[in-house]
């Protein structure tokens, strides 16, 4: 993979040992070509991990939860036992948690405590050294009601840094400053006061240009609406499909050993036509496309779905997602990677239309973000918006209200209590 001059020095950085890290960056800045550099550096020693299913298999990892045994739900010192592998555990010398945003404090503490308790360690994580990655400013952790007054009394929050274990561990934080998604200094600027929440009314203005009002199934004509829920993105896909012509064509996917439905990347059963948008939901090895390339199906045959994408037409094969275990390798002190089960199906998804959350780490040449229906969550506005490569890709269905921009204010407050990194290493 290709790193840029300011990436290269985080991966040698995060490579040279010494303190636990927080890698984070604004939209578009790399954090996870740096985090695939990184692991691909430290070989079979570190383990990736995430707090959700979807990002663990997209990181090539195991979900927290499954790696220490932990229940879907709030999280306390009685839930953290010995683990039948502790073998694993003991070999692992670094874990990277992707998606850090959405790790609670509970879950953070948890964290600590079980790798002291099964590495028989009194130090910070067992020993083992943590690599933190993710946007603070994009998906929060999901923690409302009584689960939600807990975690303010006990640590003083829902952030995995309010956790008293980050606190105490001696994170270093390093930044990722340069932008590659987008070129334009200017939108830049407006899209740094979103997640900053300090849009001022100059900045508004420039982004309000770009409102056109279209609405529905007029405006996922040429762009990809952007909207805040699954209903929404479901019913314009569903309109488009059915208004082309032509019999629709429905793909199973295959299902081997422990796959959970719900982790399922694209609609089971597929159902295309002729006419239909899609993104592609994987690399092309070949380099023909990537992750959210945009292309439109051209027809079936025996060999796969063709597509014309990127001003060429290739044909779609199934592939496969897996899911994995780490485990203990024989009597070594290095960890393996099991396959405990695979998803088989065309990396196809509708694309006229998709929730922000499912946008989040895509590049979208034309973007139109449906705030018809409030945005109601920290970051949404500010995901959604970052998906576009510029401002001319970008409409918006009306004009973004201050309302709109919702950022928690007390994410800033992790600076303080982290390091800061060397000089010349990230921003």
């Amino acid at each position: 993979m290709t790193l840029s001059p300011d990436q290269q020095a985080v991966v040698d950085y995060a490579i040279s040992g010494g303190s636990h890290l927080f890698l984070t960056g604004r939209a578009g800045t790399g954090k996870t070509t740096v985090t695939r550099a990184i692991l691909q550096r430290l070989g079979p020693q570190a383990a990736v991990v995430a707090p959700t299913g979807v990002a663990a298999m997209n990181a090539g990892g195991q979900t927290l939860h499954s790696f220490f045994r932990l229940p879907p739900r709030l999280i306390t010192p009685g839930d953290i036992r010995r683990l039948r592998n502790a073998r694993t555990v003991k070999a692992l010398t670094t874990l990277v948690i992707d998606e850090i945003s959405m790790v609670r404090s509970d879950m953070m503490q948890a964290v600590d405590f079980s790798l002291r308790l099964n590495r028989d360690s009194n130090e910070p994580f067992g020993g083992v050294r943590i690599i933190l990655v993710g946007d603070l400013a994009q998906l929060p952790p999901i923690a409302q009601g009584e689960e939600g007054m807990f975690l303010e009394e006990t640590y003083g929050g829902p952030f995995f840094f309010h956790a008293p274990a980050f606190r105490d561990a001696g994170f270093t934080m390093v930044e990722l400053t340069e932008v590659h998604r987008q070129a334009d200094p200017e939108f830049v600027e407006v899209l740094n006061a979103v997640r900053d929440g300090e849009l001022t009314d100059d900045l508004a203005e420039i982004l309000n240009a770009r409102v056109t009002g279209r609405i529905g199934l007029e405006a996922s004509g040429t762009h990809v609406v952007l909207t805040p829920t699954n209903q929404a993105a479901s019913s314009i896909n569903q309109a488009r499909l059915e208004g082309l012509r032509g019999e629709p064509r429905g793909f199973s996917g295959k299902v081997e050993g422990e796959f959970d439905p719900r982790l399922f990347p694209t609609d089971d059963p597929l159902v295309l036509k002729a006419g239909a948008r899609v993104m592609m939901i994987r690399n092309d090895p070949g380099g023909r496309y990537v992750n959210g390339s945009i292309g439109e199906v051209l027809g079936f045959s025996s060999d796969g779905v063709k597509v014309h994408v990127n001003d060429q037409v290739v044909t779609i094969e199934p592939v496969s997602w897996e899911r994995i275990r780490y485990a203990a390798d024989g009597n070594s002190s290095k960890l393996k990677r099991e396959t405990i089960g695979s998803y088989v199906q065309y990396p196809l998804r509708l694309a006229w239309a998709m929730t922000i959350h499912k946008a989040q780490g895509l590049t979208l040449d034309k973007v139109y973000l449906d705030v018809s229906r409030r945005l109601f969550a920290h970051g949404q506005a500010y995901v959604a918006l970052s998906r576009a490569r510029s401002l001319e890709g970008l409409e918006l269905s009306r004009a973004l209200r201050p309302s709109d921009i919702i950022t928690d204010q007390r994410l800033f407050d992790v600076k303080a209590f982290c390091d800061p990194a060397p000089l010349g290493i990230g921003g």
